[in-house]
């Protein structure tokens, strides 16, 4: 990012949240059912934050985002879970070619 201060995004979302759970607690907000529903949409906007301040970061954020997306088309009813859990290789078959290609095709020799 630019020279100029950095907000601690982190921070901010702890702020929101709790003051959306303490809300719901007292009787002023119904947080809580939205919350079940919607909470993979944070580990999506969360890497692609990641991916837009670190581009070459690698397939962490990536592999946030699919999880992100999978959880939330579950939740919405759009699939079924186990059509979600079923493709768990898929993340290792992605880490491996990760490691291959980030090695830039240098050997030990």
């Amino acid at each position: 990012m630019a020279g100029g201060p950095r907000i601690a995004f982190s921070g901010i979302v702890l702020i929101v949240f709790g003051a959306l759970f303490l809300a719901d607690q007292m009787g002023a907000l119904h947080f809580g059912a939205v919350f079940k529903t919607w909470w993979p949409a944070l580990l999506v906007i969360a890497g692609l934050l990641s991916l837009i301040e670190r581009p070459g970061q690698g397939l962490g954020p990536i592999i946030m985002i699919t999880v992100g997306v999978g959880l939330l088309l579950a939740n919405l009813g759009v699939i079924e879970f186990r059509q979600v859990w079923r493709l768990w290789p898929v993340v290792l078959i992605a880490m491996g070619l990760n490691i291959l290609f980030s090695s830039g095709g240098k050997g030990k020799g």
